[in-house]
């Protein structure tokens, strides 16, 4: 069993190749870029961390930062999709307020952030409905499998619906449970995030293509 989600684990890792590898097929400018430089950090960020996990470092700060810069990183994508860009602007801005209320006065930022993820995936999960109902409204007699930006959407959608309840209670699963167990839990997540960089990637592909908004 530890031999499979360590494997998912690397995985998962590696997956973040799949849409920087499109991208550099494919090319792409606003968003598009953005998704490049995110799974480009996101690599960064793994490699780094399981580096220090290897030689004893047991902090979460590096995680907790990732979560950070992927929230603004994605609401910055849905500043380019999104027609409302200031309910994004006022969004992100009161985020950013509570990240630092909660941080001051309830969990240490050593702590797995279990309150600030679930409310920041609730957040994008809503830039996600917004769109979807957009796209609706705009595109409504068009075959929006081939529209990359339902794709990148999708994978956002996709990403943080099904790990919402995982980061709800993964603080307490990783604080009274056994490191096999946390693992396990975990590895929800990283099948998810194989599944966001291949529907990343696909948006990519067809970024590539002429199509309506690029």
């Amino acid at each position: 069993m530890n031999t499979f989600l360590y494997t998912l684990g690397y995985t998962s890792l590696f997956s973040a190749l799949i849409p920087m590898g499109m991208f550099l097929k494919k090319g792409g400018k606003g968003f598009i870029k953005m998704i490049f430089l995110l799974s480009f950090v996101s690599l960064l960020f793994d490699v780094v961390s399981r580096v220090m996990v290897y030689n004893g470092y047991r902090g979460l700060h590096l995680s907790n930062t990732y979560f950070i810069v992927l929230f603004f990183s994605v609401s910055y994508i849905f500043t380019q999709l999104l027609f409302n860009r200031k309910l994004i602007y006022t969004a992100t801005a009161l985020y950013a307020i509570l990240f630092f209320f909660f941080i001051l006065k309830f969990n240490h930022f050593n702590d797995f952030q279990s309150e600030l993820r679930a409310i920041g995936s609730i957040v994008l999960l809503a830039y996600c409905a917004l769109y979807y109902r957009q796209l609706l409204i705009t595109l409504p007699a068009q075959n929006v499998s081939q529209y990359a930006p339902f794709w990148i959407n999708t994978a956002v959608f996709i990403y943080f619906s099904f790990n919402l309840f995982l980061f709800i209670i993964a603080n307490y699963v990783f604080k009274n449970f056994s490191n096999e167990i946390g693992m396990t839990v975990w590895g929800f997540h990283n099948i998810n995030n194989i599944v966001k960089n291949i529907l990343f990637a696909v948006g990519i592909y067809y970024a590539g293509k002429k199509q309506v908004g690029f």
